[in-house]
């Protein structure tokens, strides 16, 4: 009897050490587990407070280690065939790529709470993709909601290289009331329930989301694009963040841009003016605002150009210098 004692004491021992998830500076990071393997990416399974985790990770060829992106997606639709085709998009210029099921999406367990949780779920995931290929380095790439996620996880890390937005939204208060204004009522009541309450019953829950409030702690370079036709993101939002980071003592140098990537000669409308200086471009180890004035909700070839362009500064050898 003693001795299975002893064995249970030694089992409750083992079971409640420090692991993966009790990193040196206090941090999470999760032990990433390979689950499944199609051709053009693997699974990997990691758990936070029991809930099961799932990320797809698509691996540059020729590459055993490589600077990691993790590809955030917007909507709460899960990982789609455009996504997919990002990801293989960002492996064939040689990263590591990570694209992440979003809790209550996908695979993932959990519940879909408006990217509060998924922010420290992907902080945990880029942190620990050295277990699977990355070579310590990583910046975060979101696309629309994905983009205002990737902000709240690159709070206070030292680590993250840089942030692309695109075309995402910072002030969810007026996405919100801009859904009400288009008669869309049980969306809005929908984004209620996932956060908590409406911005009256519980402003906590839309602050502590608030994509203004998180990037005056994100010390990496943040590369903000945007459309100026968008009918689902104003253009005044892409000018608050500017003056956000302005007023932190940030230079931030605005570009305007063609569709096709040109220089913008063309005339501003009215909504589109608040972008107005252009600067031009500086050393992209600063933020950047580009803009493209005749763009709607959507990314082409030159929006991938610019991406693609910051993530080659950012990792550069001496890009810390």
């Amino acid at each position: 009897m003693r001795r299975w004692v002893l064995l249970g004491a030694c089992w409750l021992l083992i079971a409640c050490q420090p692991s993966m998830t009790d990193a040196e500076n206090g941090a999470w990071v999760p032990d990433l587990r390979v689950v499944g393997k199609t051709q053009d990416y693997e699974t990997v399974r990691y758990e936070r407070d029991r809930v099961p985790l799932y990320a797809e990770i698509y691996r540059p060829k020729g590459k055993s280690r490589a600077p990691a992106v993790v590809l955030l997606p917007g909507g709460f639709v899960g990982v789609n065939a455009n996504h997919r085709a990002a990801a293989r998009r960002l492996a064939q210029a040689g990263y590591l790529v990570a694209l992440p099921h979003m809790r209550g999406q996908g695979k993932s367990g959990g519940f879909i709470d408006f990217g509060l949780e998924d922010a420290v779920d992907v902080r945990g995931l880029a942190s620990a993709l050295p277990q699977v290929g990355g070579d310590g380095r990583y910046a975060y790439m979101g696309v629309s909601l994905g983009g205002a996620i990737a902000l709240n996880a690159a709070r206070n890390d030292p680590a993250v290289r840089g942030i692309v937005c695109v075309m995402t939204p910072v002030d969810f208060r007026e996405q919100r009331q801009m859904l009400v204004n288009y008669g869309r009522i049980e969306r809005a009541e929908r984004w209620d329930a996932w956060k908590g309450g409406s911005p009256d019953e519980c402003p906590e829950c839309w602050d502590a989301r608030d994509p203004l409030l998180h990037v005056r702690e994100v010390r990496a370079p943040i590369v903000f694009i945007q459309a100026g036709e968008d009918v689902l993101i104003p253009v005044s939002q892409a000018c608050r963040w500017r003056e956000t980071r302005q007023a932190m003592g940030r230079p931030v140098h605005t570009v305007a841009l063609t569709d096709d990537g040109k220089p913008w000669q063309g005339k501003l409308k009215e909504r589109q003016r608040c972008a107005l200086p252009f600067t031009g471009w500086g050393d992209l180890r600063e933020d950047h605002l580009v803009f493209f004035p005749s763009l709607p909700h959507r990314t082409n070839d030159a929006v991938w150009e610019v991406a693609l362009k910051a993530l080659a500064r950012w990792f550069e050898e001496d890009a810390r210098g």
